[in-house]
């Protein structure tokens, strides 16, 4: 058997109706919804919205954290030093500065330098027949010896007497006391350094006359029988050296006038220095 039983005509699907379709077959009918429905739906959905972000939310610490302690567990550990926070600025001190030079400052006389360490002065300081200019500095204050200069005159060549006296060695140096002695009947004064120049026995010079040998100075007062000294600087034999003098010509400070007098003084390696003169006999710095 083919087709549809309930397609024939005059079946309960066929073209014509029965009588009884109009009662069983009504059209549908909607209900309206309650009144409310719709805000509550859009309430509850609101709700599933905000528990779904906060879920998230919750979610996303938790992986944060997670990650945190894995980062901090898999990190090797180094020093368990504790790290101090700065200190604040309360705390922090500032170095108090140095003041600043005033050009009305004095100069500072140079350092005494003990015996035996004593450092020879730059070449190039000559010894003339008309006196040199110490390159010293002048020791601010009154002279040395006692008494003021005042009007006590410079101390005249024709008045002193020169001799060798004693002396020092240390370190390979050579140190030899040049002595003046005021011989005359007043009171004189000497400042600053003096010209110096080996002789042979012929009275030829030998080699070149002393250095100066950087120092502060003061004018030294002679009394009647005063004396004052200065320090001859020179070094052990070794290297090169000149003969030997016979004799020393020494040029008083200031003065153009010369004395000659018996000594024997050997330089070597070029070293021939001579400082300004101190009062005493023990040299400069005195020994």
């Amino acid at each position: 058997m083919t087709g549809f039983p309930d397609r024939r005509e005059g079946g309960p699907d066929g073209d014509r109706a029965g009588p009884a379709e109009p009662l069983l077959r009504q059209p549908p009918g909607y209900l309206d919804a309650p009144a409310g429905a719709f805000a509550q739906i859009r309430r509850r959905a609101a709700r599933r919205r905000r528990v779904r972000a906060a879920g998230g939310g919750l979610a996303a610490a938790v992986v944060l954290t997670g990650s945190v302690y894995l980062v901090g567990a898999l990190t090797p550990h180094g020093s368990d030093d504790l790290v101090s926070p700065p200190a604040s600025d309360s705390l922090t001190s500032a170095a108090p500065s140095a003041p600043a030079p005033t050009r009305d400052a004095a100069p500072v006389p140079s350092p005494t330098v003990p015996d035996g360490r004593r450092s020879a002065g730059a070449r190039g300081g000559t010894a003339t027949a008309t006196g040199t200019t110490a390159t010293g500095t002048p020791t601010p204050g009154g002279p040395r010896g006692g008494a003021s200069t005042g009007t006590t005159p410079r101390c005249a060549t024709s008045q002193l007497t020169a001799a060798l006296g004693g002396g020092d060695a240390g370190a390979g140096s050579l140190f030899r006391y040049l002595v003046l002695t005021n011989h005359g009947s007043t009171a004189c004064h000497l400042t600053g350094y003096p010209g110096l120049s080996l002789l042979d026995p012929d009275g030829g010079q030998i080699g070149t006359p002393a250095d100066r040998q950087p120092m502060s100075y003061a004018a030294v007062v002679l009394r009647p029988g005063g004396t004052a000294s200065d320090t001859i600087h020179t070094v052990n034999q070794q290297g090169t050296c000149l003969p030997a003098s016979a004799r020393l010509r020494i040029y008083p400070p200031g003065d153009t006038a010369s004395l000659d007098f018996t000594g024997q003084v050997t330089v070597c390696d070029g070293l021939f220095t001579v400082t300004p003169f101190v009062a005493g006999a023990r040299g400069n710095p005195p020994s």
